[in-house]
């Protein structure tokens, strides 16, 4: 490089580097960063991309993402790390939730009463729950006929609602036939049952009734210390439940019907917001371009002025400028 070429150069190197200095990189920010929203202002989403090039990413980088055995560790110990802490904590649930978010909460999910009802029918029409109360009303009735023997004549209000003659009838004869005279009572009558215990339920869990009660689990909670939680849970269980919780995310992320889920979420989120300006979205999620500014000055200034005292800086802008300063 000649000599004239060369202090050329080195100035504009130099001016280069001056921008950095720390009296000048907080307006700098400042005017790129005005100067940038201007831009975003005239460019739209579908400019710069779109709905496949995002699936293909997800699919590229998400979908058969795996942690590394460093990652893993690190979940752990930062796991064990909070559960200590939490063990040793004077903090309690009020310290973490309010009153009024916790009933909030409560109410959102009173709210759903259709979604509860199904939950309940669903529950009733399991044959599972059919089986335990067949057994529960066996082992009641076993035990009442063992109590009260053949020759009781009445039942005191009955077990379940049933009938002092329907209730002598099963139990009489010798008791080599009770058992199978309560089972074909019970066959007999468990549809009915079955649909009384979905109407009590229904009407255990009534509105009313939730509030009430998510009033009482306030009251009991809000004083009770998180150690006290805490000290319940084993940190080998937290660990196994982290090695559970990676292997249910793993298969839910190469789900194929989670991956149509994915696909129509962004082909919704393309039509509803591809033709809008991309400053636009960016405020109407919150991300205005003064938020830009003071994050970067938060954090952009420290690793710049660092870049800058190392002479990285200065060694990336030499070599920028130098590749054409040496053709000329």
């Amino acid at each position: 490089m000649k000599e004239d070429i060369r202090k050329i150069y080195e100035a504009h190197v130099a001016f280069e580097l001056e921008q950095f200095q720390k009296k000048n990189l907080k307006s700098h920010i400042k005017e790129e960063v005005n100067a940038a929203f201007s831009w975003l202002e005239k460019v739209s989403l579908n400019d710069i991309t779109d709905g496949e090039k995002v699936k293909d990413f997800l699919d590229r980088n998400v979908k058969d993402y795996t942690l590394s055995d460093e990652q893993r560790d690190y979940i752990k110990d930062l796991a064990k790390h909070i559960l200590k802490e939490a063990k040793q904590s004077k903090h309690t649930v009020s310290d973490y939730i309010s009153e009024a978010r916790f009933n909030e909460i409560a109410e959102k999910l009173i709210a759903q009463k259709e979604w509860r009802e199904e939950l309940i029918e669903r529950t009733v029409q399991n044959p599972l729950y059919g089986e335990m109360i067949a057994d529960t009303l066996y082992d009641g009735i076993k035990a009442f006929a063992a109590q009260s023997g053949p020759s009781n004549e009445t039942v005191g209000g009955s077990l379940f609602n049933l009938g002092k003659g329907i209730l002598g009838a099963a139990l009489s004869g010798v008791s080599d036939t009770i058992d199978k005279n309560i089972k074909k009572f019970i066959a007999d009558n468990l549809s009915k049952t079955l649909k009384q215990s979905e109407q009590h339920l229904k009407e255990r869990f009534s509105d009313a009734k939730l509030r009430s009660a998510s009033k009482n689990i306030w009251r009991k909670i809000e004083h009770e210390k998180i150690n006290t939680v805490a000290k319940k849970i084993k940190a080998d269980d937290l660990v196994d439940s982290l090695e559970v919780g990676e292997t249910v995310i793993k298969d839910l992320l190469q789900n194929k019907a989670v991956k149509e889920l994915s696909d129509l979420v962004i082909d919704h989120f393309f039509e509803a917001n591809g033709d809008k300006a991309i400053a636009t979205l960016l405020q109407e999620n919150g991300i205005s371009s003064a938020q830009v500014i003071k994050e970067a000055e938060v954090f952009a200034v420290p690793v710049l002025e660092k870049a800058l005292k190392d002479g990285y800086l200065k060694a990336r802008i030499e070599a920028r400028l130098g590749r054409f300063y040496e053709t000329l």
